[in-house]
């Protein structure tokens, strides 16, 4: 029996989500949308100083001079950078930071890059980054600046292109564009001195612009790849080496200018409008907002959002979301996403085929004839985005990000993206006995961390994965599971003494188990919540009332860096998210308080 509790707790929950849906709705756009302020990012603005040095430097000098200014600026007290001004200091973000510097202002530059050259030496230097991809990008950067020898750094096989793209594709998945830019870079500055490597770059060159090319039919901008200044400005400096034809060298440019800020930065990633939207969408959702017409508005936005054609260099068909609306990198974690907001809605109509089943057009992955069935006759988009994303399943039962079965790391199996899939099935009402649930299920099951811990792909830290699977663990009815189990006793002992939750011990630099944040607080509250603890637990009361301390005077949370831009290498923060996990949350615990008993009341 649970024992009772003060039903202030109740009302106080519900002020603080008053307050918080009242703060989101009056900043609403009249479309349904939410604007999401971009951060400003270490390393676009190290990126795009670089690439307009090397493509535009006559025509840039002022934006060039303004964003060296900047960076210097935003440099941390120990002499490195973070992903975004003010993060805890990455190697990554320091390396390229540094070396940009230098190539633009080499003299003006010198005590901030060498403070920043120490500081990296300290860590071990780029050899200590375990990322190949990653420590190569270092490395050329270094040796773009004069700071370092190239020739020692492995050569980028860019005749893989040369081979069909089903047979690369799952290898270089979203990687494809700075893959080919970095060949060109190599070989410009370290050109192969073996006649075969040197004939092969030559016939592989042309494959490399056909394929940029492709890509970039795809994106929302001419120059703009990925909607990120980062891979943008490594692209055109590829270009640039490759002496690509002029007019892609200034699109990229082109794109580069057109978001430089006043201040002299740039930004990270354009349209974080939708991922944070679908985050509040649902947040909202969940602490009772779910008929409001400003809410049902959201919704059709992201509906709207849903993109029409298929993007080719991922082999994705059309029906899944990006971050950047109806264009883009189409990927599993922001269509799961708006997905879990579209569900939200009950089955409410929206446009589209008028289809009644959610087909995965894969023989074996439905109910014994390839059919999803939700249950709801309503949401087309959610139908078509469901077969979009059972149809991205890996053959092992995972979901990755943006190719399946791919052998990339940073986008192979993820067990948040996995368990945020899961979710979003169960809760459009697919049965837990669809092949594609029950197969997600046991790779879950399957792939726990000794400690009971998951990681996650695109969330910093030990939290949100763990977090995210044991929701889905619940949601499946598997709470009982000895792995759900272990999970939640992983979560439990790793709450601070506030009552908040961090990132857990992981040993990443920027990674400080000491702080809480409301991100991870919220994620922490909901799992345990969603796997049977009860809510007057008082380690759940605590983290609720930390996260409704934490609410600021206008009703909304300030977000800290947990989202991972390269992963274990840069993170960013997203002022919406904060704000959609911190509803999700306390509209559980309401609803879990509302449950039991009050002070006084007879315990049933």
């Amino acid at each position: 029996m649970c024992s009772a509790v003060d039903g202030r707790v109740e009302k106080s929950v519900a002020r603080s989500v008053a307050k918080a849906a009242e703060a989101l709705f009056e900043v609403q756009r009249p479309d349904g949308s939410w604007p999401n302020r971009r951060p400003t990012a270490v390393l676009g603005t190290a990126g795009a100083l670089a690439a307009l040095h090397v493509a535009d430097r006559e025509r840039s000098n002022d934006l060039i001079e303004r964003g060296a200014a900047w960076l210097a600026g935003a440099q941390n007290a120990d002499g490195g950078w973070g992903g975004v001004a003010g993060a805890s200091t990455q190697l990554v973000p320091t390396v390229i930071a540094a070396a940009s510097l230098h190539l633009v202002s080499p003299h003006t530059s010198r005590e901030p890059v060498q403070r920043a050259l120490d500081l990296v030496k300290s860590y071990g230097g780029t050899e200590a980054l375990t990322d190949p991809g990653m420590a190569h990008m270092a490395a050329t950067f270094l040796a773009l600046a004069g700071l370092q020898d190239q020739q020692a750094s492995r050569r980028i096989p860019l005749e893989l292109l040369l081979l069909p793209q089903r047979l690369w594709r799952r290898r270089l998945s979203f990687r494809v564009a700075p893959f080919v830019a970095m060949a060109f870079i190599q070989a410009r500055h370290s050109p192969p001195e073996a006649r075969l490597q040197r004939l092969l770059d030559r016939l592989a060159r042309p494959a490399g612009l056909r394929t940029l090319a492709r890509v970039e039919r795809g994106e929302n901008a001419r120059g703009g790849y990925g909607g990120d200044n980062w891979l943008a400005a490594v692209v055109c400096l590829g270009l640039t080496c490759a002496g690509a034809p002029r007019r892609a060298v200034l699109d990229a440019v082109g794109y580069l200018r057109a978001n430089a800020h006043p201040d002299g930065s740039w930004h990270i990633m354009q349209g974080l409008d939708l991922i944070g939207g679908s985050y509040v969408a649902r947040g909202l959702a969940d602490a009772g907002y779910r008929a409001d017409p400003r809410l049902v508005r959201a919704r059709q936005w992201l509906r709207g959002c849903q993109q029409e054609e298929a993007f080719e260099v991922y082999g994705a068909p059309p029906g899944g979301w990006g971050w950047e609306g109806p264009r883009g990198w189409p990927n599993f974690l922001d269509s799961a996403n708006v997905l879990a907001a579209l569900a939200a809605g009950g089955g409410e109509a929206g446009t589209g085929d008028g289809d009644g089943d959610v087909d995965t057009g894969e023989a074996g992955t439905g109910d014994g004839d390839g059919d999803v069935d939700t249950g709801e006759a309503g949401d087309a988009h959610l139908r078509r985005g469901l077969r979009w994303l059972v149809s991205r399943q890996d053959r092992k039962g995972s979901w990755g990000t943006f190719v399946p079965d791919t052998t990339l790391p940073n986008d192979g199996p993820c067990p948040y993206v996995t368990a945020q899939s899961v979710e979003v099935l169960l809760d459009s009402g697919v049965s837990r006995r669809h092949p594609a649930v029950r197969k997600a299920l046991d790779w879950l099951l399957a792939h726990q961390r000794a400690d009971g811990t998951y990681e996650a792909l695109w969330y910093r830290g030990l939290t949100p994965g763990t977090a995210m699977v044991l929701v889905a663990l619940g949601r499946a009815g598997l709470a009982g599971h000895p792995v759900a189990r272990r999970a939640r006793d992983a979560l439990l002992r790793n709450q601070l003494a506030d009552g908040s939750w961090g990132p857990g011990e992981t040993g990443t630099p920027g990674d400080d188990p000491s702080p809480g944040t409301v991100e991870e607080t919220a994620w922490a509250l909901r799992a345990l919540l969603a796997c049977g603890v009860p809510a007057d637990d008082p380690r759940l009361r605590r983290a609720a009332e930390w996260i409704m301390t934490a609410q600021r005077p206008d009703g909304r949370w300030d977000a800290s860096a947990v989202c991972v831009h390269i992963r274990g290498f840069a993170y960013y923060v997203d002022g919406l998210i904060v704000d959609g996990l911190a509803l999700k949350a306390l509209g559980d615990y309401r609803g879990a308080v509302a449950a039991l008993p009050y002070e006084g009341q007879e315990a049933s």
